[in-house]
């Protein structure tokens, strides 16, 4: 999973998080790849972590191995205007995607900062 932030130096309800999840299909021979990319928003991803949260609890029961996570998009592609991706997740590579996206929602909600302004919160020695 990678991440860029667009609109950094808008007010935070305007900023946008553009995920690139890659996917790996181990039931076909050889092994393939996809990619999904999404946006996301404070908005909508706030009712993503808590998904995933309830996901994550499940996962701690000793019988549940793997979740299958249902992404439905909006896609201005298809002529539904949504697509839809499945893909299966332990609760390691989950908790992994939750801090991933836990720190976007906090890159999302900071202040615009100039690289100066970063350089002067450095501590002083």
């Amino acid at each position: 999973m990678t991440w860029v932030m667009e609109n950094r130096n808008l007010p935070p309800a305007n900023r946008v998080a553009v995920i690139n999840l890659k996917l790996q299909d181990y039931k076909r021979t050889p092994a393939s790849e996809s990619e999904v990319k999404f946006q996301l928003s404070t908005v909508t991803l706030e009712p993503m972590l808590r998904s995933m949260a309830y996901i994550n609890d499940q996962l701690s029961a000793p019988a549940n191995k793997v979740a299958v996570i249902n992404l439905k998009l909006q896609d201005t592609d298809t002529t539904s205007g949504e697509s839809e991706v499945k893909f299966q997740v332990s609760r390691d590579t989950l908790g992994a995607m939750m801090r991933s996206m836990a720190y976007i929602r906090e890159q999302l909600s900071n202040a615009a900062e100039s690289p100066s302004e970063i350089l002067s919160k450095r501590p002083r020695k």
